[in-house]
């Protein structure tokens, strides 16, 4: 088996010595970490990537203007590797790095990985065997993280995900079709076991309301779902916990799947946005609703974009009534987002009532109506809406 990151596509073999398909037919997995004076952690993330035991990853690491001992590292790691490092001139941000990383890139799969975290060995291979095994093409796959203080495992689980798997959510008859049974002379890498076949739980789109997945070094994003998300003007303005953006946008758009199996590690060091301590029962690890809660944040900057993108998501859908599901679930998470505009009791009927012209130039006089009955604004806003509405249409028409 090539190393990862060899770059080349030479044959492999299986153990009786048999040519085997080469690493080319294997999808390129492009591995992003993303690095801002975290140093003394870069190191691990940087070779548990160069570990993995999967043969087709491209490795980019986009720094952020760190100032310690960062530079140094970046410089060693390009001297031994084929890693593209990205030097930035300012710190512009978690999620302006990833966009850039992003652009950079050129895997059919992407996964962005913080640098004080670091990946198992097995971690690529097996959400690429999942990916090309499931019979629904979600837009990502998120995996189990143990959770470390220093070098040492504290807790074995992400709570959140664990709760979504014990609630018997996402369960589904033949949601796998083995890839390494129905294409053997594809799949020539590890067989993952027997227990993957029950480990794997699908997360429909309209099942956004809550938080099911790991951080975002748990993900393996398919690239063309994130390029409906990505190209956001907006995400710069999300310093931090860009995947309070990313994981929720793609999946009320395509749905996610998780994976039951712990195959990273989420480091706790006191600087986590999102995780002062490890998780334990019934305690949050972080502040809730505080300077640093970027969730209310992240929804409203997926509300935007849906919005401002109706045309182009309800023709990418199977139908209108897809959009106002994903619309709705993106309502209906709890704490509920506050509007400013009178007779709104939501940030999303307040958008609606405001952007009602282009809102119903997408989906059409009768779907535009079906969203704003759900909504449940109040009848004065509704009319306003609708008026609008019907005043662009007649102006549209003239013109």
């Amino acid at each position: 088996m090539k190393h990862a990151m060899d770059g080349s596509h030479e044959q492999q073999h299986d153990p009786a010595g048999h040519e085997a398909a080469p690493v080319s037919r294997l999808p390129l997995v492009s591995v992003i970490i993303v690095n801002y004076n975290y140093g003394r952690y870069l190191r691990q993330a940087f070779e548990s990537v160069a570990a993995q035991t999967y043969p087709n990853i491209e490795c980019i690491v986009v720094d952020n203007a760190s100032t310690d001992e960062s530079p140094d590292i970046l410089r060693a790691i390009e001297l031994e590797s084929p890693a593209r490092i990205i030097r930035r001139n300012d710190n512009g941000g978690q999620s302006l790095a990833a966009q850039e990383g992003f652009r950079e890139s050129t895997g059919e799969y992407v996964v962005f990985v913080d640098a004080d975290d670091y990946l198992l060995d097995a971690f690529v291979e097996t959400h690429v065997f999942v990916h090309l095994s499931l019979r629904i093409p979600v837009g990502f796959t998120s995996s189990d993280m143990f959770q470390a203080v220093g070098s040492r495992l504290v807790v074995g689980t992400i709570a959140y995900m664990s709760d979504f798997i014990r609630s018997g959510r996402g369960q589904r008859p033949h949601l796998l079709r083995r890839v390494d049974e129905a294409a053997p002379h594809v799949w020539m890498l590890r067989d993952p076991g027997r227990a993957i076949e029950t480990q794997v739980h699908l997360v429909e789109p309209r099942d956004s309301g809550d938080w099911m997945w790991s951080p975002t070094s748990g993900n393996c994003f398919r690239r063309d779902a994130l390029q409906l998300v990505m190209d956001n003007p907006n995400l710069p303005s999300l310093r931090s916990c860009t995947d309070s953006y990313l994981l929720r946008a793609v999946n009320v758009i395509t749905g996610s799947a998780v994976i039951d199996r712990p195959l990273g590690v989420y480091r706790l060091h006191g600087m986590n946005v999102f995780s002062k301590h490890p998780h334990l029962n019934g305690v949050v690890s972080y502040d809730r609703g505080g300077s640093a809660d970027h969730n209310q944040t992240g929804r409203k900057m997926i509300i935007d974009h849906l919005v401002a993108n109706a045309a182009l998501f309800v023709k990418k859908m199977y139908s209108p009534r897809n959009y106002l599901d994903a619309l709705k679930a993106l309502d209906e998470s709890w704490p509920r987002l506050p509007s400013n505009v009178p007779g709104c009791r939501s940030y999303l009927s307040g958008q609606v009532v405001t952007e009602a012209p282009a809102l119903s130039s997408a989906l059409g006089p009768f779907y535009f109506l079906v969203l704003l009955k759900r909504l449940r604004a109040s009848p004065v806003a509704l009319m306003r809406a609708w008026a609008r509405s019907w005043a662009s249409r007649k102006k549209h028409k003239r013109n």
